[in-house]
């Protein structure tokens, strides 16, 4: 007679599989247990060996194909001469088909089949599948009767002292319980025909259908390019930055509530007098290079024989491109207000995002600025821009409740994270300069002083 191959039960939620390699071609002779085919699942690949013995009939899918469990792949002719015979559509519900079924749970009321002397249990040949089985179902082999051709388990030897097992655990009827802990694949019988994709049962009630989504193609799965270019140079310079800074970061809320008014206030008409939008940035670059001459070590860097202190204040402003993360540097910044600041920022933006910068617009940082509240975040650790010794991570600014005069009031609140060199700034000096930037952003009017 005719034996199918069909694509078996792969675990609860697998319901196909791809077929990546078929291991015989039609006129082959194929032993019984021998693979014939690679499936490609989800979650694993599988073999699907033979379950009979004959020549390889016909393949019914193609590799590439996407094939439902269930579905019928090959047949292999065992010699009876009728493998090629469909089946006939009027046959009964009790007739033996012709090809051999998924295997399913046998009713307690189904008649045993016939057993073999207690002497032949244990010693019966068992197929891939069967061992599997045994395995899911921590079964010891000793237990199994074997009714197959030459003393061989089956997979219907298996699932009877399953249900055996089961009945005598205090199960009269309905599945078999799977096991606890699968140890692989699981190839567990349908508990009914209908090739029906499963639902989880959550509850006594309701039940979710778990989506199925098809795997990408092996040759699509991971794209790889050398790494070259702008991203060798960050890749490098960040290993060599943290790697070679002890990174130490502070954070601080910061009350931006004024200095939100005050530029909600001034923004179109800065727009249209200078061509420009008028961001935070411009106001934190002076409260940072204000706060750097207070606390000038942190402007300052380190190698591993000297302190250079720096009498100058050149402040890198990190911008994001395609091409990778590049930080141009606004030179002299201590000496520029805040309209300067504003539009040079958004010049030296404009040439970083159209790769126009040159060497100068980039060398010289002494401290950097990097917004990654722009894109949402409330909270980042940096890595420090070599060979500076400190870099300030400003952060998304929300609505929170904050105390004022003894009273709860909503303001505009960002929170600031410092990162920086614990080789040559300590942290109470890292502490106490964040603080004051904080003290000259909370109270903008204290920056008109330092105004050119």
């Amino acid at each position: 007679m005719a034996v199918d191959v069909l694509v078996p039960q792969m675990g609860e939620s697998v319901l196909e599989g791809t077929i990546l390699e078929w291991k015989v071609k039609v006129g082959d002779k194929v032993i019984l247990n021998q693979p014939l085919v690679e499936l490609m699942t989800d979650k694993v690949n599988i073999e699907i060996p033979a379950e009979g013995e004959g020549v390889l009939a016909s393949l019914l899918a193609k590799e590439g194909d996407v094939v439902p469990v269930g579905t019928r792949i090959a047949v292999i002719d065992d010699g009876s001469g009728d493998a090629f015979k469909p089946p006939k559509p009027d046959a009964k519900p009790d007739a033996k088909p012709a090809a051999k079924a998924a295997p399913a749970p046998q009713p307690a009321s189904m008649p045993k089949a016939e057993v073999k002397a207690t002497a032949d249990i244990g010693k019966g040949k068992m197929s891939p599948k069967v061992r599997m089985l045994i395995r899911q179902y921590s079964l010891d082999p000793a237990t199994i009767a074997p009714t197959g051709k030459e003393g061989r388990v089956t997979v219907e030897d298996v699932m009877r002292t399953v249900e055996g097992r089961s009945s005598s655990a205090g199960f009269t009827s309905g599945p078999i319980p799977a096991p606890a802990v699968p140890q692989m694949p699981t190839i567990t019988p349908a508990a009914a025909a209908s090739p029906a994709a499963p639902a989880v049962e959550v509850g006594p009630r309701y039940q979710v259908e778990i989506p199925v989504f098809e795997p990408l193609p092996a040759n699509i799965r991971e794209r790889r390019e050398p790494l070259a270019g702008v991203r060798k140079i960050i890749s490098d310079h960040m290993v060599n930055s943290a790697f070679t800074a002890p990174h130490v970061t502070t954070f601080e809320e910061v009350d931006l509530t004024e200095l939100t008014n005050y530029r909600n206030s001034i923004k179109k008409q800065f727009r249209a007098d200078y061509g420009a939008n008028i961001t935070y940035l411009p106001f934190i670059c002076k409260a940072v290079t204000t706060a750097l001459k207070e606390y000038p070590k942190i402007n300052a860097s380190i190698t591993e024989t000297e302190v250079i202190h720096k009498n100058y204040f050149n402040i890198g402003i990190a911008v994001g491109r395609e091409e990778g993360l590049i930080v141009p540097v606004l030179k002299d910044a201590d000496k520029k207000s805040i309209v300067e600041l504003a539009v040079e920022m958004a010049q030296l933006s404009e040439k970083a995002r159209s790769n126009k910068l040159v060497p100068d617009d980039v060398s010289g940082g002494t401290f950097s600025l990097t917004n990654a509240g722009m894109f949402g975040a409330t909270g980042s650790t940096p890595i420090i821009n070599q060979p500076q010794s400190a870099i300030l991570g400003i952060h998304a600014i929300q609505k929170k409740p904050w105390v004022v005069d003894g009273e709860i009031v909503i303001r505009d609140i960002s929170n600031f994270g410092m990162s920086f060199d614990h080789r040559l700034i300590d942290g109470h000096t890292a502490v106490q300069f964040l603080h004051r930037v904080h003290e000259y952003l909370a109270d903008p009017k204290m920056l008109l002083l330092y105004l050119r």
